[in-house]
């Protein structure tokens, strides 16, 4: 494989990931009134989607390892697309939040195998600029699917917004299936053997690195509680200050003698913090709180 056709194939793997979150996200308050359910349940078919593809992870790993990167990709993805049309043409909300759990243990198997393709072709260092590249993709697909999802719902309705899913999906399939070539050094026959993926579960919960991003993935979850408790400007606030200490720390142990080349660099963060956290209590004291009930927003946009 050439390396565009790995950059191209990286960005569509990873893009699958906002792509069923975001482009999807709009059509909540639509899907809830046409189901006639609650917020609550409409909700659950975000909830569910991220909790199957948090444990699908989990799995879709050893898969991978034993049997190969694309038998696994071509899986999921086919499973991913059948979910997505299965959902679009749901009628109740038990049957799409069911679609939607299968559409996140399918999207693991992209998004697991993508990573490990990284690890396959290139080492640490070459792996990361590569990484870079797909990421910038990704970041243009995470900004265009809200957009892109907001005009299917308007133009055809959210089960429009399912069915572009399974476009998608169904592109990237016909794209591993045509371009993507076997990465896999060696497969592993041990690699599904509970022992074995049990002592990998403990190895990497064992790492203070992922540790550390899980717990600041965690506290997404504590700025949700911080909005419904304390409202937008209360939470902003907090968030400001949030910012402001993070940033100014690290400025401050930049020029206590960190190191030459992050020097520049933590300095920048502290900037910013400082900027951002001025820039967003400004806003909030400008315009105050929405005029919308904020529980009613808070359970319609931002869950």
């Amino acid at each position: 494989m050439t390396a565009a056709t790995v950059v191209v194939l990286l960005t569509l793997l990873l893009g699958i990931q906002p792509v069923t979150a975001d482009l999807y996200l709009p059509a909540l308050p639509t899907l809830q009134r046409d189901l006639g359910t609650s917020i609550a349940a409409a909700q659950l078919t975000q909830s569910a989607l991220m909790i199957s593809f948090g444990l699908g992870q989990l799995v879709c790993g050893p898969l991978s390892d034993r049997f190969g990167r694309r038998p696994v990709l071509l899986i999921g993805l086919a499973l991913y697309t059948a979910a997505s049309l299965a959902g679009a043409a749901s009628h109740s909300i038990t049957a799409l939040i069911a679609w939607r759990i299968l559409q996140g243990a399918a999207m693991a198997a992209a998004v697991t195998c993508a990573r490990s393709i990284v690890r396959d072709l290139h080492e640490p260092q070459t792996g990361a600029r590569v990484m870079s590249k797909a990421l910038t993709g990704l970041g243009v697909i995470a900004v265009l699917s809200p957009i892109v999802g907001g005009l299917v719902l308007g133009a055809f309705g959210w089960h429009a917004t399912l069915l572009t899913l399974a476009v998608f999906s169904a592109v990237t399939l016909g794209f591993v299936a045509l371009r993507f070539e076997e990465t896999v050094p060696r497969r592993d026959r041990d690699a599904t053997r509970p022992a074995a993926i049990v002592r990998t579960w403990i190895e990497v919960c064992s790492d203070p690195t992922f540790r550390a991003w899980a717990l600041l993935s965690g506290c997404t979850f504590r700025c949700r509680r911080l909005l419904r408790r304390h409202g937008l400007r209360g939470a902003v606030g907090r968030g400001a200050v949030f910012s402001l200490a993070g940033g100014a720390s690290t400025a401050l142990l930049s020029l206590a003698g960190a190191h030459a080349t992050v020097h520049p660099l933590t300095l920048c963060i502290g900037a910013f913090s400082v900027a951002l956290a001025a820039v967003a209590w400004t806003l909030v004291q400008r315009h105050g709180e929405p005029s919308l009930r904020l529980p009613a927003l808070v359970e319609t946009q931002l869950a």
